[in-house]
């Protein structure tokens, strides 16, 4: 069987978990999802929500309940490997693991970063 890793549970993530789960028979490949939160936070609504048209619930989107085939790991993964076909996982409670994958994933996300430039906080968006 084929071990499909998922890393970030983030939108990509999981539409791509959520497709695979839909195209792939249970004896053709596991899926996995490597994500520190159990949920997704779905993006697009964040503007109703600050603007309180939206309830902040229905912005996260639970893993469990939607991707019902895949393995979800809360964890990050802290080192891959492509010669080896390993990732280092780092889960919320206990010691790092290894994990194999046939295909992997990358969809860890971005996160901003303010660089130490004077005045930028005060004067930039």
């Amino acid at each position: 069987m084929r071990e499909i890793v998922i890393v970030g549970g983030g939108y990509a993530g999981f539409y791509a978990a959520w497709g695979l789960e839909k195209r792939l028979g249970t004896a053709e490949a596991r899926i996995t999802v490597v994500d520190p939160r159990p949920y997704m936070t779905y993006q697009p609504f964040l503007p109703e929500v600050t603007a309180g048209s939206v309830e902040a619930r229905h912005a996260a989107v639970s893993l469990r309940r939607h991707l019902r085939r895949a393995r979800l790991i809360a964890g990050t993964v802290t080192a891959i490997r492509h010669a080896d076909r390993t990732i280092t996982v780092r889960p919320a409670n206990g010691a790092d693991y290894e994990l194999r994958y046939d295909t992997i994933v990358v969809t860890a996300g971005a996160v901003t970063r303010t660089f130490p430039i004077p005045g930028l906080a005060q004067h930039a968006i």
